[in-house]
């Protein structure tokens, strides 16, 4: 993944840097089919109109963002999102200093929605887009492509997922509660608003602290 640290746990204030006057973006990965880029916005800063290519993840770090979006405004807090369909056209105002995390996605093969199991165009609160279950660990795949994957998980508090290596950089972003990741033979732990990317072919795996939900991010090598 471009421009973050790897194994090592950074915030959202790290992820997307958030300067008065100025817009702070993030390169996270880019292929020709998506961009995953992170933005930090000044009080009153704002991007301009663009259009939406197949659709496009908006989900707000820090602050409040001001979303226009044929010809509707709805506004993001921390934690919510808003999930673009194809040709929207937007612009997005931080109403404060804030920060927000981009999935644009510009295309696929089959030029289908890849993103199905979360409403479109309205404004959600991520973490409420899964449940944890007592005494399990459960997950929903946002997306499954030969080059990206997304995907929420929730695990009750004492459930782990074993050790195992995958093929590309995976970006672990907790949601809500805390885990205890371990790459290799380093243990971390990540709280809410707190981030780690585990490296590609590195063993790695996570254990609840306490009952967490985490949005997963899986780049495949050499993308």
């Amino acid at each position: 993944m471009r421009d973050l640290p790897i194994a090592t746990v950074f915030n959202n204030t790290e992820l997307a840097i958030m300067m008065s006057d100025q817009i702070v973006s993030t390169a996270i990965a880019e292929t020709n089919i998506y961009d995953i880029t992170a933005f930090g916005l000044g009080a009153g800063e704002s991007i301009s109109t663009e259009i939406v290519g197949l659709e496009k993840l908006i989900y707000c770090l820090e602050g409040q963002l001001e979303i226009t979006h044929n010809e509707q405004v709805v506004v993001l807090e921390a934690g919510s999102m808003i999930l673009l369909d194809r040709g929207s056209y937007h612009a997005i105002k931080a109403k404060n200093k804030a920060s927000f995390q981009q999935i644009h996605i510009y295309q696929t093969e089959e030029n289908e929605q890849m993103i199905n199991k979360i409403p479109h165009n309205e404004t959600i609160q991520l973490a409420d887009q899964i449940e944890i279950v007592p005494n399990r660990k459960s997950s929903k795949s946002l997306v499954q492509h030969q080059t990206l994957t997304l995907t929420l998980f929730a695990l009750d508090k004492g459930q782990q997922i074993a050790r195992h290596t995958a093929t590309g950089d995976a970006l672990v972003q907790i949601l809500e509660g805390e885990a205890l990741i371990t790459i290799d033979q380093t243990d971390y732990t990540v709280k809410k608003g707190e981030s780690i990317v585990m490296p590609a072919e590195i063993p790695h795996a996570l254990e609840a602290v306490e009952a967490f939900k985490m949005l997963l991010t899986v780049v495949k090598a050499g993308e």
